[in-house]
């Protein structure tokens, strides 16, 4: 039976994947070869005590300022792809390297008294990918510097805020970010914006640095066993997506990267790839206090249970565009659009469940958490193509359908031995009166009325290695009907090492597959990529 040079392709690069996963772990578990025993050893003795940051630069500082609390870390985080450097869809893919960042974090903290303390986040980031490939395809600095390199106090200074706590009462005002939810998914891990520029590669284990903190008053009232929590919101961010040349945009939007480096407005965000001009209306203005976004949220347990209800609102983080007119040029009729957020609100419920299952089949005890969380938005705006291409013969409408959608994820975790977790998270989404010629929007499946991904998650740390080797996965398939059906499947799997109290190191696989070539997951199909972490605190 022949088989597809495609399928050739994968089953040789995952073959290659696991031969080296084996290497590694026979290189850390082999107690025979005595010199390599030796010499490993030798380097960890090294890296126990290799603590530069600290011994020059935060402890020394921490001795001068006894109220002062200094952390540093430094992540170099590299992705290569495994596939070749052959075009996609409308993509010039001639390059192999996903990112090269360099990452430097200084966390500050100073306590002016029992209870009141300043604190301070202040981000540092290089990515010398577009440096080192030196690819026509690779030209995202064009569209927006940010993307080679921090250089504006506002990505600089992460986070900058005063707290003041007491039994009762907790006040935080400043710059920070809100972590309301727990699941994979963000689905009330809505308060923030995020940095969404790697697109479906990223995990919930990337949220607490893909978050954009934003400036707020955050208070949390205790009443008893409930808690009342408070935000106000003066300043808004939006989400930051993918660009045109940036390697994680999509291959389905037209125009090809030959067309697009070159036409400035497009990469300005003037037109779009069809030809019809954008006007940007103002974002949300910090000065204007009915832009200000509120939310509110309150907890109460109920025996093993604990409950919560939010309200946020909101913005829209992703901007919508109306059609406000048309005009004719040499290249035919287009249509004139403006592009603004929107108004959201967003209604959200949490529950927790801890118990310890007994006397079950060979394991004996067996410690579960079940947690679920779900968020309605009303009237989220989707483009109508269809309206959009009856506007272009004279048609009415503003191109825009304002529905609900609904996101919602039941968890389930288990504790099992030897310090080995398994997450089952079934997720869903809802698009109400979906249609065909809808586009995307908040909290909706991607391309149909509704999705089901079934998230599976498994780590386990080797208690040889004193828990310092951990193997995870991440498994995560998306299902949708009425229309697309299978739309792929995502695969990650990391091995990660403590090589000492300062320095871990992560070996990271990403797999796409399956689904056609216009799905989720389906057009990152030769986009499978093998990443390097390497972290030191200190």
């Amino acid at each position: 039976m022949s088989r597809s040079p495609r399928g050739r392709d994968r089953r040789g690069r995952f073959g290659a994947f696991a031969i080296a996963l084996s290497g590694v772990a026979l290189l850390a578990v082999t107690p025979s070869n005595a010199g390599f025993r030796d010499s490993w050893a030798a380097l960890e003795r090294e890296l126990a005590v290799f603590d530069p940051g600290g011994r020059y630069l935060t402890r020394p500082i921490e001795r001068k300022v006894p109220r002062l609390a200094l952390n540093g870390t430094y992540v170099l985080s590299s992705d290569v792809l495994l596939s070749g450097s052959d075009n996609k869809g409308f993509r010039d893919r001639d390059y192999r390297l996903l990112q090269f960042q360099n990452l430097f974090e200084l966390e500050v903290g100073y306590q002016f008294s029992e209870g009141l303390q300043f604190s301070g986040i202040f981000h540092g980031l290089y990515d010398a990918v577009y440096s080192l490939e030196g690819a026509d395809g690779l030209y995202a600095p064009k569209v927006d510097e940010r993307f080679r390199a921090y250089e504006d106090s506002k990505d600089v200074v992460r986070e900058l805020f005063i707290s003041y706590r007491t039994l009762k009462l907790d006040v935080v005002l400043g710059k920070q970010q809100i972590a309301w939810g727990k699941m994979d998914g963000q689905f009330i891990d809505v308060i923030n914006p995020i940095d969404n520029r790697e697109s479906v590669q990223l995990e919930s284990s990337d949220y607490e640095r893909r978050r954009i903190p934003v400036w707020m008053a955050n208070v949390t009232y205790y009443a008893g066993p409930v808690s009342l929590n408070f935000l106000w919101i003066p300043e808004f961010e939006a989400d930051e997506n993918p660009v045109y040349g940036s390697p994680w945009f999509s291959p389905l939007i037209p125009p090809s990267d030959d067309l697009a480096r070159h036409n400035e407005p497009l990469l300005t965000g003037l037109i779009n790839a069809s030809g019809d001009f954008i006007n940007t209306r103002s974002r949300p203005d910090w000065n204007d206090p009915s832009d200000h976004q509120l939310a509110f949220r309150i907890d109460w347990p109920v025996g093993a249970w604990t409950f919560g209800l939010i309200y946020f609102y909101a913005w829209d983080k992703n901007a919508s565009e109306s059609i406000t007119g048309r005009f004719t040029d040499a290249n035919g009729t287009h249509l004139l659009l403006e592009r603004r957020h929107r108004r959201l609100h967003q209604f959200g419920f949490t529950s927790d469940y801890s118990n310890t299952l007994s006397s079950v089949p060979i394991i004996g005890t067996l410690p579960l958490v079940l947690r679920v969380e779900a968020l309605l938005s009303k009237d989220v705006p989707f483009t109508d193509f269809a309206e959009r291409g009856a506007a272009l013969f004279g048609g009415g409408g503003d191109g825009l359908k304002e529905t609900d959608t609904l996101r919602a994820a039941v968890a389930f975790e288990f504790a099992f031995p030897h310090n080995t977790t398994l997450i089952f998270q079934p997720s869903f989404y809802y698009t109400k009166d979906w249609r065909r010629s809808l586009g995307g929007g908040f909290g909706g499946a991607v391309g149909d009325a509704w999705a089901l991904a079934p998230v599976i998650f498994l780590e386990r740390p080797f208690r040889f290695t004193r828990d310092r080797l951990t193997m995870s996965a991440t498994i995560t398939p998306y299902i949708s009907q009425p229309t697309r059906n299978f739309q792929g499947i995502k695969q990650k799997y990391i091995i990660s090492y403590e090589f000492s109290q300062y320095i871990e190191g992560k070996l990271v696989y990403t797999d796409y597959s399956g689904g056609d070539s216009d799905d989720l997951f389906g057009q990152y199909r030769s986009y499978d990529n093998l990443g390097i972490e390497v972290q030191y605190e200190f």
